[in-house]
């Protein structure tokens, strides 16, 4: 299905193969079906719209460009309008009676006459192709023009009065002047993807709209000249999210995605959520003539965070994506640090990127894993590096990557875990190795819970060992997962341990409970 609407007792829905229509409070199969592709193949129906005053009536548009007046009671086809020429990609009703805006593939807006089944107006480049910044900015005029024939307008809005918005692929909004049939306004880089609706609010100079980049904004048009300027709005990661944590309280997360953006969410209040700047990244890309992401950082991998000295230096500290190099934000300022953790260079040891992260609890020392097997520790205050954990023949910690490292409340163990099968406990202020324990599979990650000092390790074997790191023993063992484990939380009391796993489940375990 993709596109509901409710008329009077009845749900209409489309999908590519017709027009559903079902009694509401029924929940059952459709009562109706039309427009099957089986009469007419070359028929997909792409959106639809009900005009004002035509009863138990809908227009649905086609992907080869077509149009047609069905009623959703009889199921019969009553007219077949001529076909646009491309495809059809919204239909929205206009204040005016029979008239219809038709958004096309081709970037087009057509006001058509249903009734006299011709077009009153025609709108080229009404989804704002080429009209970005940086479309200025780094494509010559005839790109320009070549783009704005391919972007298609995909939302149109009418203000009840004289004014109609679209918008498309290009995320541009054009608001136009019906009455003189001129631009009135154009909001350059309004959304980071394509427009997927757009609204006026009832009686009042405000726009709504939505797009692809996961974001809904508003538009208040209350200046002089009676251009829009963004009034407020709400957003989220554009790209599906890689990593979550909890934040000091159960009221604030800390998320990284595929985007490259590290967000910071506050589930009590949505205004507080915002994206942890990376400097100037917008003004740069513009100067550079690039995109945004191509200046972000790669997509974090592992971070790990303590409240404790939030207001005194850098208390965040995040691994990312073939990144050789660990990096620190502050809290308090929603930026990026002062420094960066980069590790002293050794004869002839090259340089692989940073696997795993964590922070000691009272937040003064950050401990960074790689590839290598190698673990690190520095001042989190002056970003210097203090030491290098090593056996006791002096090498790596670790023969393959380091992918779990925590460090208990106490400052007293540093447990890590890597890709050679095997759980070390450190001593975290002498850098010495206090024990080792041979789980027999490759470690995917590590959870740990410093009150009980409970570390849950979770093995490509699809078992999850809990750890005593005081006693070095196995403590429990849960079986279930049949793919890689690719994450494990445990409850603020220590009560649950929550895994997920490729194998699309989400398990969780009771701790005090048997094996």
């Amino acid at each position: 299905i993709t596109q509901l609407m409710v008329l009077g007792s009845l749900l209409v829905g489309l999908s590519p193969h017709g027009v559903h229509v079902w009694n509401i409070g029924s929940y059952g199969a459709p009562e109706r079906e039309m427009l099957a592709r089986v009469g007419d193949p070359t028929f997909q129906p792409s959106c639809m719209a009900h005009p004002q005053t035509y009863l138990n009536k809908v227009v649905v548009g086609s992907s080869d460009g077509r149009m047609k007046l069905v009623n959703i009671v009889t199921g019969k086809t009553i007219y077949e309008f001529a076909s646009l020429g491309s495809s059809v990609e919204t239909i929205v009703p206009s204040p005016a009676l029979d008239v219809l805006a038709v958004g096309l593939l081709d970037g087009r807006v057509l006001l058509r006459d249903v009734r006299q089944d011709s077009t009153l107006l025609e709108l080229s480049n009404a989804s704002g192709a080429g009209a970005k910044a940086e479309s200025f900015l780094s494509r010559s005029l005839d790109e320009m023009r070549f783009r704005s024939m391919e972007s298609s307008c995909s939302a149109v809005a009418f203000d009840g009065g004289k004014l109609m918005a679209t918008g498309g692929t290009a995320g541009v909004i054009s608001v136009w002047n019906l009455e003189t049939q001129t631009v009135h306004a154009i909001i350059r880089d309004a959304h980071d993807g394509p427009l997927s609706h757009m609204e006026f609010l009832a009686g009042q100079p405000v726009l709504v709209s939505t797009a692809d980049d996961n974001s809904i904004k508003e538009w208040i048009f209350d200046g002089t000249d009676g251009q829009p300027r963004l009034l407020r709005f709400r957003n989220g990661h554009s790209a599906p999210p890689t990593i979550v944590r909890h934040y000091s309280d159960s009221t604030r997360l800390l998320s990284g995605g595929q985007d490259r953006a590290f967000r910071y969410f506050s589930t009590v209040q949505d205004a507080q959520s915002r994206e942890m700047s990376q400097g100037h990244v917008t003004h740069r890309a513009k100067k550079l003539k690039i995109s945004d992401e191509e200046l972000k950082l790669s997509r974090i991998i592992a971070l790990d965070a303590c409240d404790v000295r939030e207001r005194d230096w850098s208390n965040v500290i995040t691994a990312h994506e073939n990144d050789p190099v660990a990096y620190v934000w502050r809290i308090q300022r929603f930026a990026q640090g002062e420094f960066a953790l980069t590790p002293p260079k050794i004869e002839d040891d090259e340089l692989l990127p940073v696997s795993s992260v964590c922070l000691s609890q009272c937040g003064n020392f950050g401990f960074v894993g790689t590839e290598k097997g190698r673990i690190d520790r520095y001042n989190m205050q002056s970003g210097l590096h203090r030491g290098s954990y090593t056996t006791p023949e002096g090498f790596s910690a670790h023969c393959g990557a380091v992918t779990g490292l925590a460090a208990d409340a106490c400052n007293k163990n540093l447990v890590s875990g890597g890709l050679d099968g095997s759980l070390k406990f450190w001593d975290l202020k002498t850098r010495k190795m206090r024990g080792e324990m041979d789980l027999g599979s490759k470690i995917g990650c590590i959870a740990f819970h410093p009150t009980t000092s409970l570390v849950a390790i979770a093995c490509n074997d699809g078992v999850i060992r809990l750890c005593d790191i005081e006693a070095q023993t196995i403590v429990r063992r849960f079986k279930g997962h049949t793919d890689r484990i690719t994450d494990l939380q445990f409850s603020a009391d220590c009560r649950w341990l929550l895994s997920s796993s490729m194998d699309g489940t989400l398990r969780i375990w009771d701790v005090p409970g048997t094996c």
